[in-house]
Parts: structure tokens; sequence; C-alpha cells
């Protein structure tokens, strides 16, 4: 995936947020550190992916009922979620989003129930504002603290490497040492 943001920056993001928004944001943590990625674009790069995710499984919802089994959603599934929906719209969606194993499910249920699409385009944009928010400070984070594990090890490295090539010099000069001895 590194490669493909290094080759392709930000015209790669939309598609790869679309799939896999939050993984996407801590791998572009880094890049952003390093000074690759324009933080401000990235953020708004990803949230518009993922909200064009959101629209493309509320979608699939609503206009396809007949292939909702493929997602392992039956009827008896969804009257269950439809009661819990009409009551408490913004919590499911909230939980749909947030909880890593339901989203697909839960936001394919909403457009399923036909929920209404306002509600559900603005609770999932407040969602995934904060959502990614959180995301991105936790990507930088790593970013940062790979920028300087990065530096300490590469002295740590040499430090060990030294260490061990004076072990093995001098066990080789100890091995042909001990066969000739030196007399005083």
């Amino acid at each position: 995936m590194v490669e493909l943001l290094l080759t392709y920056k930000y015209l790669i993001l939309i598609p790869l947020s679309i799939v896999e928004g939050p993984v996407l944001m801590i791998v572009c943590g880094p890049l952003i550190v390093l000074g690759i990625l324009n933080p401000l674009l990235v953020y708004l790069i990803i949230v518009f992916g993922d909200i064009v995710g959101d629209f493309a499984q509320y979608y699939i919802g609503y206009r396809g009922k007949r292939f909702l089994p493929y997602f392992k959603i039956t009827e008896e599934k969804l009257e269950k979620a439809e009661t819990y929906f009409n009551e408490n719209y913004k919590k499911a969606i909230v939980m749909s989003k947030i909880v890593y194993g339901i989203g697909f499910t839960g936001l394919v249920a909403a457009g399923a129930l036909h929920i209404p699409f306002g509600r559900y385009f603005k609770t999932c944009g407040i969602v995934s504002l904060i959502q990614y928010a959180i995301w991105f400070v936790i990507g930088i984070l790593f970013g940062n603290m790979y920028v300087v594990i990065e530096k300490y090890l590469n002295y740590y490295a040499a430090i060990v490497s030294l260490i061990i090539l004076i072990i093995l010099l001098f066990a080789f000069i100890r091995k042909y040492k001990i066969g000739t001895k030196t007399s005083l």
C-alpha cells in the first residue's frame, strides 16, 4: 500500500479510502510526518472516500433487497433491525460506523429499511469527521514514533553490529592464537 501511495499519492487515496479508511489513515501518518503528503488533503480525501463508501452501502441496501441474502442479511434480521433503526437510527448508524465487523451490514440494512437519506448522510458525515480526526491523530503519533524509532534504531543497530564484529574478531584471533604459543 505504501508503494501505491508514494507513486500515485492523492489519486490513489480515494479508491483506497472507500475500501479501508482507518488503516489507510494510519499508513499515511508516517508519510505526513515525513512531509510526503499534505495532512489537510489526506484528511479531506479520506473522509470524502469514506462518505462515498457509506453512500454505496446505503444504495446497495435501498435498491438491492433481493441481494441481501448474499450479504447474510435475512428478512428475520431485517425485521429486528427495523425496530431498532426506527427507534434509534442515530445509535444504529453510529454503531455500524465504529464497531468493526458490523459496519457493512448495518449501513446496508439502513438502506434496506429506507432510513431517510438526509438523516443517514448527516449522521454518517458527522461520525466520519470525528472518527477520521481520531485516526488522523493516531496515524500522526505512529508516524512520529516511526521517525524517532528509526533514528535510534540506526544507532543501536550500528552499535550492536560493532559489538558482534568485535566478538567475532576476538573469537577468530583466540582460535588461531591458541595453536601458536609465544614464550617469554
